[in-house]
């Protein structure tokens, strides 16, 4: 269990990083900079997602049958260990078997909690009484906002990670007793049609985390204001009509136009929270040199409703 690395040290000791590896400046074999477990260099790459070529940043990872020291910061079960002691409240908590469990329907309930407080705040302040409204809401969406930012730490730790299975024996998901595998819940781009389709025909609406890079930031005139937008980059796959592509739209919209300012085009971005699918749409293609006419969009969007239901995972 261990999490991707941005350094390493080589047999002459000397701390090598990544340039260094890109060029083959160093001496074998490779070791943790914080430990001595033998680590192997993962050369950058480029794979293609929808009409978007995405760069895969170098890193070295961990040789098979080697694992980190219990102290190391690369050690998967000791930075859940460490969020586990600093959260609060009954999200993360460690089982008799020794094993840790995220506890999902805590974080939802947090997200409804704060999304009601929200609406409250806005309707019932009136002069003499807005200071204190606004005392009691900050008060409020201060703690329902650590629950949420103790999941996305764990998930930030899982994004670090090269597969699920580097996690998954690791820490639980747990939804009103039921455990939930990580694969229903953590999504990459490559699996957008998966997450849809399961968004879709779930009965009870589950929190689920998003990876995906950031294709384009807008702000969108609505009827009652501006929205801030982003949208990720989403896989396409072919239909039974040659000349007509499935696709699917995955974007993050918020009110507050200042949101996303500290996101740009390109970043790899964790969205965390409910996510809404609505129906299959048909879209026209704008190009005309191209032999796809049409596109099946798979709208699958998310209405933050704390800062820390987001966070980039690029470095």
């Amino acid at each position: 269990m261990a999490s991707k690395m941005h350094a390493a040290i080589d047999s002459n000791k000397i701390k090598i990083n990544i340039s260094m590896a890109e060029s083959s400046d160093y001496e074998s074999p490779l070791e943790c900079e914080f430990c001595d477990a033998k680590v192997s260099f993962v050369n950058g790459f480029t794979r293609e997602v929808g009409d978007k070529i995405i760069s895969v940043n170098p890193y070295f990872r961990l040789k098979t049958r080697n694992t980190h020291g219990s102290e190391c910061k690369y050690n998967v079960e000791g930075q859940v260990k460490l969020i586990v002691r600093e959260s609060e409240g009954n999200v993360l908590t460690q089982t008799e078997s020794g094993k840790f469990e995220l506890r999902l329907l805590a974080v939802k309930k947090a997200i409804n909690e704060l999304q009601y407080l929200a609406k409250k705040k806005n309707k019932d302040e009136t002069d003499d009484k807005k200071e204190t409204k606004e005392k009691e809401y900050v008060k409020s969406g201060k703690k329902l906002g650590s629950y949420i930012n103790s999941a996305l730490r764990v998930l930030k730790v899982r994004s670090f990670c090269e597969k699920n299975t580097d996690i998954e024996n690791l820490l639980e998901l747990v939804f009103e007793g039921v455990r939930l595998p990580w694969k229903d819940f953590y999504y990459e781009d490559k699996d957008f049609f998966r997450c849809y389709s399961n968004i879709r025909k779930a009965t009870v609406t589950v929190p689920v985390a998003i990876v995906g890079v950031v294709k384009s930031i807008r702000t969108i005139d609505g009827k009652n204001g501006k929205f801030s937008v982003i949208n990720l980059a989403g896989p396409y796959r072919k239909t039974d009509e040659k000349d007509t592509l499935d696709s699917v739209s995955v974007s993050i919209w918020s009110p507050d136009i200042e949101m996303f300012e500290s996101y740009k085009v390109d970043d790899v971005l964790l969205a965390f929270g409910i996510f809404d699918a609505s129906g299959v749409s048909e879209k026209t293609n704008k190009s005309s040199t191209s032999s796809v006419k049409k596109f099946r969009n798979h709208d699958l969007r998310l209405w933050p409703i704390s800062k820390s239901q987001l966070c980039k995972v690029n470095g």
